[in-house]
């Protein structure tokens, strides 16, 4: 069996199609539909029969297991819906039939988020414990995330010295991701560890622009603990801070554009860097590029280079919870977990807010935009060549959606009509993949698939060569 939830787990989660192919091995045929259905209504149905067989009388092991799959996968899809109630109970359904990781953990993480009541707790860590020795037994790539959401789940339960020891199991990894910093942060301060408070809570104050009260009382009490001196604090905090801020603008200079500020129509400040092509290299259409939260903004430093010179202004923005665009309710992406459709939503608009407002700017006057975006940042490009006529090409950088997501996302970007370019890397094989599934059942021409062939993930990718760019530069010709 648990050879099986490995196959089900690799085929739905790393390469989709292609991976079956070359195991030679069926796919289930939910899982064919994800990757090949005519679009998200059409998939959620086949997996809602699916569900409903491996719940009938006399079902087989395995059909409850690609049942439980199918709940899953139900589970996602009403999660990033906004259904959160929902997605738990599918989640809940899928761990009855089969037990695997990724529903365990999607349970833990909606009844651990704000909190939870103890009742939720008293679920969360039963799993956490069960997921957590599992992964000690058979799936070492597991035990990172295991082992961190079983400290979190021992530290809200007030368990802080068994929460930290729980903690160790788990890598830099997990450590770094700006959510599990600060429950980091949390469980080391209650559970003794004060070295790693104090490195935790330092590196979510700088993250944060010195904007997290939490932060810094931990912070404070590390800093006790550790005998360490005030100025010792202010330094550390205030020098992360001014090093940050001094990179982003010494980016934006080494390129010729500014570092702006632009105020969304809530009030909200949002981070824009803005690049004027080159003098006499033509006009061309502007990018307007969709930062990620899990890239450096230097990671793009090829790609604006390339477009400046090639006629194309290029303004960056930074979504609200990322790099400067930090205000009240979006101090980190971790603040929009569980929020994924609001934030694409919120993303969309203020993407489209700027599009209007350099669209005014002598140096951005061009016959349209081009659209670019990097990781799961995906959707927004769709919703933007969806709401837009003046969107000529969309620019995908190593794009992932889950897969339930796969076929309503080739249905709206068919509809659309709008040429797009896939740009991806060896190293982001799911995302060549993705690519490879668009292609299938939209126009001829529509979606255009490159692979680097070099390494490179998300925006540094066109660090690689400047075949990369000029093949991008050479398809917006056409």
């Amino acid at each position: 069996m648990m050879r099986r939830l490995a196959l089900l787990a690799a085929l739905a989660l790393c390469t989709f199609a292609s991976l079956a192919v070359a195991a030679g091995i069926p796919a289930p045929p939910h899982l064919e539909m994800m990757w090949n259905g005519k679009d998200g209504a059409t998939v959620r149905a086949f997996l809602q029969r699916t569900v409903a067989a491996g719940d009938a009388p006399g079902a087989s092991a395995s059909q409850k297991l690609d049942s439980g799959d199918a709940a899953y996968w139900l589970g996602v899809q009403d999660a990033r819906a906004g259904r959160a109630d929902s997605a738990l109970a599918h989640w809940r359904h899928a761990w009855r039939l089969r037990g695997d990781f990724d529903e365990g953990f999607a349970i833990i993480d909606a009844l651990t988020r704000s909190g939870g009541n103890a009742k939720h707790l008293a679920e969360a860590r039963a799993i956490a414990g069960e997921l957590a020795q599992q992964a000690d037994l058979s799936a070492p790539n597991r035990v990172p995330d295991a082992h961190a959401r079983l400290g979190w789940t021992l530290s809200l339960l007030g368990r802080a010295d068994s929460a930290v020891a729980a903690l160790q199991g788990s890598t830099e990894r997990i450590e770094r991701r700006p959510l599990w910093t600060r429950r980091f942060m949390l469980a080391q301060s209650a559970g003794g560890d004060d070295a790693g408070a104090w490195r935790n809570a330092l590196l979510t104050l700088v993250r944060r622009r010195g904007n997290d009260r939490v932060a810094d009382s931990v912070l404070v009490r590390a800093q006790h603990r550790l005998h360490y001196t005030d100025d010792r604090r202010t330094l550390a905090v205030s020098g992360g801070i001014e090093r940050t801020k001094a990179e982003e603008l010494a980016f934006a200079a080494t390129f010729g554009g500014a570092l702006e500020t632009l105020r969304a129509k809530d009030g909200f400040a949002l981070q824009l860097y803005t690049f004027p092509a080159k003098p006499d290299s033509g006009r061309r259409a502007a990018l307007l590029f969709v930062l990620s939260p899990a890239d450096t903004v230097c990671a793009v430093d090829s790609l604006v280079a390339a477009c400046t010179a090639n006629g194309h202004p290029v303004a960056l923005l930074a979504p609200r919870g990322a790099f400067g665009s930090l205000g009240a309710g979006s101090m980190g992406p971790e603040d929009w977990i569980g929020r994924e459709r609001a934030h694409f939503e919120i993303t969309t608009s203020d993407a489209a807010l700027a599009m209007d407002a350099l669209s005014k700017r002598p140096a951005f006057k061009s016959p349209g935009w081009i659209v670019g975006t990097v990781g799961d940042r995906a959707p927004v490009a769709l919703a933007l060549a969806k709401a837009r006529r003046d969107i000529k090409a969309l620019l995908l950088v190593a794009p992932r959606v889950p897969v339930v997501e796969v076929a309503e996302y080739r249905a709206q970007l068919r509809a659309a009509g709008t040429r797009t370019f896939v740009q991806v890397s060896p190293e982001e094989p799911d995302a060549l993949e993705f690519g490879d599934l668009l292609s299938r059942a939209t126009a001829p021409g529509q979606v255009r698939v490159a692979d680097s062939g070099l390494h490179g993930r998300g925006g540094a990718i066109f660090r690689g060569e400047g075949k990369i760019t000029r093949r991008l530069f050479a398809w917006l010709a056409e």
